[in-house]
């Protein structure tokens, strides 16, 4: 194929909203926008695919497909099956099968006249799970892949994290939102009778919740999620975030790969690395180049090393590798000559101070000072460091004389006292010596700090709360990966631009009481409980569909509450009121609940149009 010669053109954007995919089903098709780049093409494609509906994305805007299209680039966001705009019925969540649309969805595209027959897949999260499981389908169209901030086992790194069963993320979070969504009307062209049709018939579909409670810890469903990475044949671009929950799934995709790969790793949560609000990216143009090779054939302009990762703590900077985990050492630390501490029981409620890494908070949520959940927790600190120390890859715990679960932290010691969370892991055992993996990172400790394990029989709001066990394990050593600094170079990731007049214009009209956030964690020291609440509100004002101007207004509370007197009492919620006023006319709220502890779970959805019920159920597990 030839390069391409005009890489920084900007095109205009044709928008086609719900093009029809067909399926081997007859009378199923799937929903899609396509951004089309004007002009006589034909384009490479990317596709997306996701359960989080196309429309609702379109509500602000989809930026980042409309960046590819002006770019020279045809995107696809496609619905799943039953979700959305899309035909059929939902599937459980992560079920192997989503593969099957992104299929259809490719060998769709890669047909059409305005295509070049190339075809790039990519997305995050849930779109980073099925960019992999379609990649290891081998279809022929697909060129290459981008995977950003996904599990490679939804149910271990997710559902169940560590073999525990999860609380907040699961639970509150994501099961509230993915409901919110199944109930939520047509958001694009409300009045047309086939999207009336298809939102009538998903309020009756069973929501995700019900399958991640009915389907616990060591479920054989969960086996068959897995997605087994080795048979990518396309090459792919694995991006982590040190703060995201999936860091470990990304990077073990990373590790699992056969093909020609590379990993870019940075602090971000669980957000787009462009969109971070702290050390953003130009993620955007990493892509292009990405794209710019694998489906234009266009030549880098520069040696870029397969591995880039930002380096946390002491001189944060990007640094480039020729492999990962980096070249060094595995130093082996004795804990026995550690200074130990520890209360005078174990307590269930710790966590909290983690912030809010495990859960898929965004753009806020990064971990605070260690300290009140160390004193609430057996911990080990080193001596002073005599030199800097570069930590990179996997470090891990060993103990003995266990609990049933144990978790387990890495926290970095300044001299002031404060305690720097560094990286994390949880593991269920049935006794005895356990060694606890912890999620990989990158961070460097400066002279003078200390090194501190901290131990505790579980990790709120991550998992539910259990009744303390007797007594303490014993810490034996930390296994505690050393990268040479001088096996990588300074590798400089090209930051955001200025923002344009446009954006500025944008930013400035918008009304700042359209979107409010909070985050806010309390003790209720007589009744022994703590609590996270995190609320917000957010209003949105179509840019006008074929249905017209819609508005949008969602209310969100979610609140995790731990009992240390009785853990068995701790409870997890979630509440979102969605009201959609349509450019027809008609009012619909969309009002939902969702009560669970660590045993059952307990969820109520209401729809009613301009006065009239359309929907009261319960749904229980």
């Amino acid at each position: 194929m030839p390069a391409r010669t005009e890489t920084d053109r900007r095109h205009g954007v044709v928008l086609r909203r719900d093009v029809r995919i067909p399926t081997p089903d007859p009378g199923v098709t799937l929903s899609a926008n396509l951004f089309l780049p004007e002009g006589p093409g034909p384009f490479p494609l990317l596709v997306t695919v996701l359960p989080y509906r196309r429309d609702v994305a379109a509500l602000n805007g989809s930026p980042t497909e409309r960046w590819f299209a002006e770019r020279g680039y045809a995107s696809l966001l496609v619905d799943l099956l039953g979700t959305g705009s899309s035909d059929g019925v939902q599937r459980p969540p992560f079920d192997p099968a989503d593969a099957d649309d992104a299929l259809d969805a490719i060998r769709w595209g890669a047909a059409q006249s305005w295509c070049t027959g190339a075809v790039g897949m990519w997305g995050g999260s849930y779109g980073a799970i099925t960019t992999l499981r379609t990649a290891a389908r081998q279809p022929a169209a697909l060129r290459a892949i981008i995977a950003l901030e996904g599990p490679t086992d939804p149910g271990r790194d997710f559902v169940h994290p560590g073999g525990s069963r999860g609380a907040f993320s699961p639970l509150a979070s994501w099961a509230v939102s993915t409901l919110f969504n199944q109930l939520l009307p047509p958001v694009d062209d409300f009045a047309d009778p086939n999207e009336q049709a298809r939102w009538r018939r998903r309020l009756t579909f069973p929501p995700y919740l019900l399958d991640m409670v009915r389907n616990g810890p060591g479920s054989p469903v969960w086996a068959r999620r897995r997605i087994d990475v080795s048979t990518v044949e396309v090459p792919a671009l694995c991006v982590a975030g040190w703060r995201d929950l999936f860091v470990d799934g990304a990077i073990r995709a990373y590790e699992g790969l056969r093909t020609t790969k590379a990993l870019l790793a940075g602090p971000w949560m669980h957000v787009m690395p462009q969109e971070c609000p702290f050390t953003p990216i130009d993620f955007l143009e990493i892509a292009r180049s990405w794209w710019d090779r694998w489906l234009l054939g266009v030549p880098s302009t520069q040696t870029t090393p397969p591995v880039r990762v930002y380096v946390q703590g002491n001189r944060p900077r990007w640094l480039g590798f020729a492999a990962w985990p980096p070249e060094g050492t595995v130093r082996t630390e004795d804990l026995a000559g550690w200074q130990r501490s520890a209360p005078s029981a174990p307590d269930p409620a710790v966590g909290l101070q983690s912030g809010l890494w495990a859960t898929p908070a965004g753009q806020f949520g990064l971990p605070l000072d260690q300290h009140g959940d160390d004193s609430h927790s057996l911990c080990y600190t080193s001596p002073p460091l005599p030199g800097p120390l570069l930590v990179s890859g996997r470090p891990a715990v060993k103990l003995t004389g266990t609990w049933p679960r144990v978790s387990v932290k890495l926290t970095d010691v300044d001299p002031a006292g404060r305690s720097l969370l560094i990286c994390a892991g949880l593991e269920s055992t049935d006794g005895g010596e356990l060694t606890v993996p912890l999620t990989p990172t990158t961070y460097e400790l400066a002279a003078g700090h200390r090194l501190r394990v901290v131990v505790a029989p579980g990790d709120f709001p991550r998992v539910w709360p259990q009744e303390p066990p007797e007594g303490w394990p014993a810490v034996r050593t930390l296994r505690l990966p050393v990268a040479d600094p001088a096996s990588g170079r300074d590798c400089p990731v090209p930051e955001p631009g200025e923002p344009t007049p446009a954006d500025l214009e944008e930013r400035l009209d918008g009304d700042p009481e359209d979107q409010t956030a909070s985050w806010e964690i309390t003790e209720d020291l007589l009744h022994e409980r703590v609590s996270l609440r995190l609320a917000g509100s957010n209003r949105i004002r179509t840019e006008g569909g074929p249905g017209g101007r819609h508005t949008l207004r969602v209310d969100q509370e979610l609140v995790a509450t731990a009992h240390r007197i009785d853990p068995a009492e701790s409870t997890v919620t979630g509440r979102i009121t969605g009201t959609v006023a349509t450019a027809t006319g008609a009012h619909v709220t969309v009002d939902l609940e969702v009560t669970a502890t660590a045993t059952t779970i307990d969820a109520s959805g209401k729809v009613v149009q301009d006065g009239v019920s359309l929907l009261d159920r319960h749904w229980r597990g």
